[in-house]
């Protein structure tokens, strides 16, 4: 019951205002939501056409709460539908206020037996941010078009390690490039304990080319013995990094119309009917 979980933690209109309000610059949500699902392959575009299902039943509910949806585009074969929370507490009282709509709710419970055939697998994700180890803090989501997502398993007991290897990265950067925003989260729920989501918003791939100025600048700004302790920092704490491009997909999202129309696409147009052929004589038919 994909939407229907969607539904347990995201209700007030509370959290639907807060994420507008991401849109336009405020800082990143304390908590996030994610509903992750594994697409059987080739079947991206059919399991597409069925989200929008979900977006067209809550603008008909007029629904006031949104979430962003984007699929891996590098890196893996998941779409991860996000919503964001202002507490842990907005997320308890989501789910005490919840199925307060019983017709978008029987709807959700209809799409999720259709949307069952295009998975093999889905996961639910809670995870807070970490304001001291995210880097930058006000961008307009609504122009961006990528998140690179950073997924970092670290070995039982040595989360303070990798925490301090990060923070000592949080401030070379911030120094060599103040325009850089990448938001860290610790996931709480969903995953094995000790891994670590960091959201990088991109608004095209070309921003990935490497920038030998910007990189310099960095590294002077740590200087040699916080990069060789961070190196060993990473060296003892981390099990694993995978990092997986993910493309926003405005038609699964439900988000405000004033996020533009980029994120609001018309739907296809509906193919013409194909040209009736002329019927041939029938013997004895006249000219």
């Amino acid at each position: 019951m994909k939407k229907t979980l969607l539904l347990l933690f995201a209700i007030c209109l509370f959290v639907s205002t807060a994420f507008e309000a991401r849109a336009q610059g405020a800082s990143p949500p304390k908590v996030l939501s994610i509903f992750r699902e594994e697409i059987k392959a080739g079947k991206g575009a059919a399991h597409e056409n069925l989200e929008t299902g979900y977006v067209q039943a809550s603008h008909r509910a007029k629904w006031p709460v949104y979430y962003l949806a984007m699929t891996a585009e590098y890196g893996g074969s998941d779409a991860w539908f996000v919503t964001p929370y202002e507490s842990f507490a907005a997320l308890a009282k989501d789910r005490t206020e919840s199925r307060k709509n019983p017709q978008l709710s029987a709807e959700f419970d209809r799409l999720d037996a259709k949307d069952a055939e295009f998975r093999t697998g889905q996961r639910n994700i809670v995870c807070s941010l970490n304001e001291e180890l995210t880097i930058g803090d006000n961008f307009d989501v609504t122009q961006m078009r990528y998140f690179a997502v950073n997924t970092v398993r670290v070995r039982p007991g040595h989360d303070q390690e990798y925490q301090e290897a990060r923070k000592i990265l949080v401030d070379a950067v911030k120094k060599g490039d103040p325009n850089a925003h990448s938001v860290f989260y610790t996931v709480r729920a969903g995953m094995p304990s000790g891994t670590y989501l960091i959201f990088t918003p991109r608004k095209s791939l070309a921003e990935m080319d490497p920038n030998p100025a910007i990189a310099k600048a960095v590294q002077d700004a740590m200087g040699d013995d916080n990069s060789k302790r961070r190196q060993k920092l990473l060296a003892d704490s981390v099990i694993s990094t995978e990092t997986t491009i993910y493309g926003f997909s405005p038609r699964m999202s439900y988000v405000p119309k004033e996020w533009g129309p980029y994120w609001t696409p018309k739907p296809p147009a509906a193919p013409k009917p194909a040209a009736k052929k002329p019927e041939a004589d029938k013997p004895g038919d006249k000219k």
